[in-house]
C-alpha cells in the first residue's frame, strides 16, 4: 500500500478504514462504498501483477541502459504507472518518467521514441508490434526546481516513481518540493539504488559533445521536438476514429499541464 510508512501506525489505519462508514475493506482492497465491482476489476490484476512485473522490471531496465548509452543528458528514470503501482499485467505499457537537463526535452524525447520502436519490434508476437515503451512525462531540471504546481496529483505521481537511475537526484527534487512530503511524508524515508550502469556509446559520446554547446544543443532540441511531434500527431491521428483514446488524450492533457510534451 502507498499509504504505508507514512506517519501514521498501520494497525491503526487499518482500524479507522475498518470503522469509516464510506469505506469498504475485503481481501486487502480498499474502495469507496458502492464501487465494490472495482475490487474484483482490480484482484485478477494483482494476481498476474505478482509473476509479470518481474518481466516489466526488466524491461524497463534494459530500455533505461539503453537510453543511457545514447543520451547522457539524463539525471533520472524512474519506473511509474501500474507496473510500479502493483496493477501491472502484460497488456499494459511500461511506463517511465525521466528527468533530464535543461534543454534536452526533446531529443531525449525523440530517442527515446527511436530506442521504444526497437523494444517493440524485439518483443513483438505474431508479427504484430505494440508500443510496450511509454515515455509518461519528461521533465527539466528547471521544471522541477520547484514545480510550478503544488497539488496532489502531481505529488501522487512522484510516490510512484521508482527510480532505475539517478536515486540520489530523484531524492534531490524531493528535496526542492517540501509541499510533496507534507502529502507523503513516506518518500521523504524512500530509499532506492540505481540498477543502470551503461557504458556510453558512439552515439552518446556525440550526443555529450552536442550538449556541451548551448547553441547545438538548441539546434538539436528543436529538431527533436519537430520529429518526435511528428511521431506523436501520426499516433494519435491513427486512433482519430477510437472516441475513448481521444477522450483518453485530452484527460491526460489536462491532468499532465503544463508538463505534457508541446505545452512548453
Amino acid at each position: 500500500m502507498d499509504v504505508v510508512g507514512g506517519p501514521e501506525n498501520p494497525q491503526d489505519l487499518a482500524a479507522l478504514l475498518e470503522s469509516h462508514p464510506r469505506i469498504t475493506k475485503r481481501d486487502g482492497f480498499v474502495c469507496f462504498r458502492g464501487q465494490e465491482e472495482l475490487i474484483e476489476r482490480s484482484r485478477p490484476r494483482v494476481i498476474v501483477n505478482s509473476s509479470t512485473n518481474g518481466n516489466a522490471a526488466a524491461i524497463a531496465l534494459q530500455f533505461t541502459n539503453q537510453l543511457l548509452r545514447a543520451c547522457p543528458l539524463v539525471d533520472c528514470v524512474a519506473l511509474s504507472g501500474s507496473a510500479a503501482s502493483g496493477g501491472y499485467i502484460p497488456s499494459d505499457d511500461v511506463d517511465l518518467d525521466i528527468f533530464v537537463r535543461d534543454g534536452a526535452k526533446y531529443l531525449t524525447y525523440a530517442i527515446a521514441l527511436a530506442l521504444g520502436f526497437l523494444v517493440s519490434i524485439r518483443l513483438r508476437k505474431g508479427g504484430r508490434l505494440r508500443k510496450i515503451i511509454c515515455i509518461n512525462v519528461i521533465w527539466t531540471r528547471g521544471q522541477t526546481k520547484p514545480f510550478v504546481r503544488r497539488d496532489e496529483a502531481l505529488a501522487f505521481e512522484l510516490l510512484h516513481c521508482r527510480p532505475i537511475f539517478g536515486a540520489f537526484y530523484f531524492r534531490k527534487v524531493i528535496s526542492s518540493n517540501p509541499w510533496i512530503l507534507g502529502l507523503f511524508p513516506q518518500l521523504e524515508g524512500r530509499l532506492n539504488t540505481d540498477q543502470a550502469s551503461p557504458e556510453i556509446s558512439f552515439v552518446g559520446r556525440i550526443v555529450g559533445w552536442i550538449g556541451r554547446h548551448p547553441h547545438l544543443l538548441e539546434l538539436s532540441d528543436r529538431l527533436g521536438r519537430s520529429l518526435s511531434q511528428v511521431v506523436y500527431d501520426l499516433a494519435h491521428w491513427r486512433r482519430r476514429k477510437d472516441a475513448g483514446a481521444m477522450e483518453r488524450l485530452a484527460f491526460l492533457r489536462q491532468v499532465k499541464f503544463p508538463y505534457e510534451f508541446f505545452q512548453d
